[in-house]
Parts: structure tokens; C-alpha cells; sequence
């Protein structure tokens, strides 16, 4: 095995562990046992139990921001990878429990300041998206022209306040149809 894949395969049993039981509760010892390795191995990948927090939880959203880009990417039509971005971005934690218990577990990794937002990097490129789609709408007269860096970072706010009163504050339905109906009305705003 490549030592990119045992990386992968160690930040996802980390995953696991940290979905389970905490970041508190949970050890590098764990991990490692995990993983059938010693913990010394762990810590060539990693190097501290901080560090391989940081790497499972970047790793997990990394791969969130991928599948809503790669199915963004499967649509022309600049409305409808709106609506796709929008609908996938807030429903992918329905379908990925460990990375949605870990949110629960730490909600501040939702941040709506660049200046706390621990994974930064990757909510920028989650914020690039945005912009892309934007631009895209105006340079084709579909939406009408905005600040595409205010707009974008508009959105991405409500975004996360969103993810929060669905899956921190656990407002459930409720939260998931005052999204609908605000991805309505800013569709309806953007379009020309």
C-alpha cells in the first residue's frame, strides 16, 4: 500500500474514532490500534493527537467540497449548479454520519469569520465554487450583476448558519425548509 492511501486510511479510521467518542476520549493509541499499526507509525503521518485531528476533519471536508464541485461539474446550465450546489452542499452530512457526528461533537469548526475558521483553505475553495457560479450567471446574462466576492461570501454565511440549526442545533425539517425556500429567493434575486 502507497503511503498516500495508508494516510487516507488512517485519517478515516480517525474519522471513526473521533465520531464516536470525541476528540477528548479519543487517543492516538486508539487510532493506531485501529488501524493494526503502532502508535510510532501513527506519528509518521502525523505529530500530535491535535495534528491528526486537524488532518481527519480537513481530509472529511475536502472531500465534501469535492463532491459537490465534481457534481457541480456534471451541469451546463449555471441555475442549475446553483440549485445543485445549494441542495448537495446541505444534504451531503445526511449520507456521511461520521463526519456529521464530529461537527456535532465540535461545532466550532463552522465559522462564520475568516479570522477563526480553522480550515480556511478549504472553505475558500467551497467559497471559489460559489464565486464561479456567480460569474458564470452574469457573464451569460442569467444573473444580474452583484459584487461576486460579497454575494459569495453572503451565501457561504448563510450556508453555514444553515448547517448549524440543521446539525449542531438539530432543528432538523424545520432547518431544511427554511433552506429550500431561501435557496428559492436567492435564485429568484440572482436571476436576470
Amino acid at each position: 500500500m502507497d503511503k498516500e492511501q495508508k494516510r487516507k486510511d488512517i485519517l478515516n479510521a480517525a474519522l471513526k474514532l473521533f465520531a464516536r467518542f470525541g476528540y477528548q476520549k479519543t487517543t492516538v493509541d486508539d487510532v493506531a490500534a485501529a488501524m493494526g499499526m503502532s502508535k510510532g507509525n501513527i506519528y509518521f503521518y502525523v505529530s500530535s493527537k491535535r495534528d491528526l485531528y486537524e488532518k481527519t476533519v480537513s481530509s472529511a471536508l475536502q472531500e465534501w467540497r469535492d463532491a459537490v464541485g465534481a457534481a457541480v461539474a456534471r451541469s451546463e446550465d449555471v441555475v442549475e449548479k446553483f440549485s445543485v450546489m445549494a441542495r448537495l452542499s446541505f444534504e451531503y452530512l445526511v449520507d456521511h454520519e461520521d463526519l456529521r457526528a464530529v461537527l456535532m461533537k465540535d461545532p466550532s469548526i463552522f465559522s462564520l469569520t475568516p479570522r477563526e475558521d480553522r480550515f480556511y483553505e478549504i472553505n475558500l475553495g467551497a467559497m471559489q465554487l460559489i464565486k464561479d457560479i456567480i460569474a458564470q450567471g452574469i457573464d451569460e446574462g442569467r444573473f444580474v450583476e452583484v459584487d461576486v466576492d460579497h454575494a459569495a461570501e453572503l451565501f457561504f454565511s448563510i450556508y453555514i448558519m444553515f448547517l448549524i440549526k440543521r446539525y449542531v442545533k438539530s432543528e432538523g425539517v424545520s432547518a431544511s425548509r427554511m433552506y429550500d425556500e431561501a435557496v428559492r429567493l436567492v435564485l429568484r434575486g440572482l436571476q436576470a
